[in-house]
Parts: C-alpha cells; structure tokens; sequence
C-alpha cells in the first residue's frame, strides 16, 4: 500500500500536466487571437450601444484659440477676456475642464463599420511609438535571424564556469530581452542540455531560464526595443498635456539594479526550492549535447568579426558625438541628450 502511494501521486501528476498539455495545444496563435479579441469588443459595442451605455466625466480639452482670434478680429481687436474673480484682464487658457457625455459606439452598424475600416492609416499612422519600434525591430530582426543572438548565447553557456552556471544561464535570459524571442528559442532548451551535461535536473535549467527570460524582461544592462516603445508611448500623452518629455535613459540606472536583483532572486528561487523539490537526477553523462551540428569554428570566427564591428560602429557614434559642433550634438545648445536638465541634476 505504501509502494503504491507514490505511484498514484505520479499518475495523478501525469494527468494533470496532459490536460494542461491539451489546453495550451488548443490556445490559437496570437494573432488569431486578436481577430477573436476584435470580434468580442465589436459585439460588446452593438450590446452596450442599444442599451443606451454612456460616460460623463470631466475632461481636459484644449482651447481653440483660433476661434478666439477670428472673433475678436471681427470685433475691431477690441475683445478682452476678464477673469471672472478679480475682474483683470485675462489670458486665453490653452486648456479648460468641460463635462463630456461620451456614448459607445456601435461598430456593428454601418457608421461604425465606417469608422473601423477608415481608422486604420490613422491610428496607425499617429500612433508615435510604430516607427521607434519599426527601426528598432528591424535591427533586431536582422542580428537574430543572422545567428548572432543564438551564437552569442550558446558561447556563454559553453564557456560558463560549472559554479556560476546557474546565474550566468538567468542573466543571459535577463540580457536576452533585447533580441525579443532569442531567450525563449534558443536558451531554455539549451539551459536544459547545460544542466543535463554536468549531472544536474534538465527541468530546474529549463525552468531557470524560462524565469529570466520572461520573469525578469523588463529590465536589462541594455536599452532595448521594449524601453524605445514605453518612452514613445509616454511622451505621446505628456505631449498632449504640454508637459516635458522623458528620456529613453531616465530609467537606466533603475534597469541597471533590478536586472541584478531579479537575476538573484530567480537564482536563489532556483537553487532552494526548484531543484530541491525535483530532487536528485540521474542519467547524465557528463557531454554537452546542446547543438551538435553547430560549426563552432565558423561561428566562433563569425563572432569575433561581428564584435570587431560593432566596436568600429562604437567609435564612429562617439566620433559623431563627442567633438564640439558634432552632427549628434543638439545644434542650438551643443547638448549630447535633448533634455539634460534632469541629467546634469543628477550629475552634481
């Protein structure tokens, strides 16, 4: 009775993780997704929209004060606005508070089918973080489709001490973030085969760093696609509300910190409860089998060449950068960084 206890807990166990495998089978790509996502916020606004659903609220509307200049033109250039306190002669606001009644929209209707397939240039076009993420992404694109990201990250994790493996797998997941789906294709099945090489549970290397890759993805060492595309997004509304805009780097430090922080918390979640609960493994023969058909000399060699370039690449940034009159420096001000009251503030 007490053989058979650990064989059940085994079989219940075995069933749980093939329903779980049957329902992540069936969740549709993303982009599918969206589709569904687009018919259910279509339908919800036919519902809300014969119900009569609607929002008042106050809101911040900016001032047409062209309007304001052609009344007054009218008018001889003799209007004046008074305030209505002290009854001095006032500036035109450039925003007032005024209460909006706002109704949903149907968009199962055909002004709404209108309004849905018109809109589309528009958002797209005024949505100011598509051409950060446009670039950047283009240049991710290329430098993982090329091997360099893959190359880069198996040459970590051969080279990485047998002490340090764990740690350096989580950081290398931390770092991988710059490159989007690198970390997840290429590093946590190989963190399995490095775990597997030196006689350590595969599951608690594959689980290691599938945690740094998506538990740890909002910071990095590096600025990354994802950093260009919240900042664009940010200055867009500040924009809007006439307020200064944030920096790319405001955040930088803050990255820097929680990148080590967080890598250490994984590790330490890793090493004190992950494996100890997998328990001992068995079975390992000591060889690294991660990527047998990988030609390490050719992409050894590819590496060196690619880290010579990108040195090469770094001067000539600071060549455009550095001397005064440089085609990076801000023409007016002859600043490196556009808004550099908040960095010299920090600097002194």
């Amino acid at each position: 009775m007490t053989a058979s206890a650990p064989a059940e807990k085994v079989a219940e166990s075995s069933k749980l993780l093939d329903w779980i495998e049957r329902v992540g089978n069936k969740v549709p790509n993303p982009t599918i997704m969206f589709v569904y996502l687009i018919g259910v916020v279509a339908v919800l606004s036919a519902l809300l929209s014969w119900a009569g659903v609607s929002v008042t609220d106050e809101m911040v509307i900016p001032v047409p004060k062209d309007e304001f200049s052609q009344i007054n033109e009218h008018l001889g250039g003799t209007w004046t606005i008074y305030d209505s306190v002290t009854g001095e002669p006032a500036e035109v606001p450039e925003f007032i508070v005024k209460e909006q009644t706002i109704s949903v929209r149907n968009l199962l209707s055909v002004e709404g089918a209108r309004f849905f397939f018109s809109s589309f240039v528009d958002n797209f076009a005024g949505f100011g973080v598509v051409a950060v993420v446009l670039v950047s992404m283009a240049g991710v694109g290329v430098a993982e489709h090329a091997g360099l990201m893959g190359a880069l990250i198996r040459k970590i994790v051969k080279v990485a001490p047998a002490k340090w493996l764990t740690f350096i797998l989580i950081f290398v997941g931390v770092l991988s973030s710059v490159a989007t789906d690198a970390g997840y294709l290429i590093l946590v099945p190989l963190a399995a085969a490095a775990f597997y090489s030196v006689g350590r549970h595969p599951l608690a290397g594959l689980a290691a760093a599938f945690a740094g890759v998506g538990g740890v993805f909002a910071v990095n060492l590096l600025l990354t696609p994802s950093d260009a595309m919240l900042n664009e997004i940010t200055n867009s509304v500040l924009t809007s509300l006439n307020l200064p805009v944030l920096e790319i780097t405001q955040n930088y430090f803050f990255s820097i910190v929680s990148s080590f922080v967080l890598a250490a918390v994984v590790w330490l979640v890793t090493v004190k409860i992950t494996q100890k609960r997998l328990g001992a493994f068995e079975g390992a023969d000591g060889g690294f089998h991660a990527d047998e058909e990988v030609d390490e000399e050719t992409e050894a060699k590819g590496l060196r060449t690619a880290g010579i370039w990108v040195g090469v690449f770094f001067i000539f940034v600071l060549a455009l950068t550095l001397p005064p009159g440089a085609p990076l420096r801000d023409p007016a001000t002859g600043d490196i960084i556009g808004n550099t009251r908040s960095w010299r503030r920090w600097c002194s």
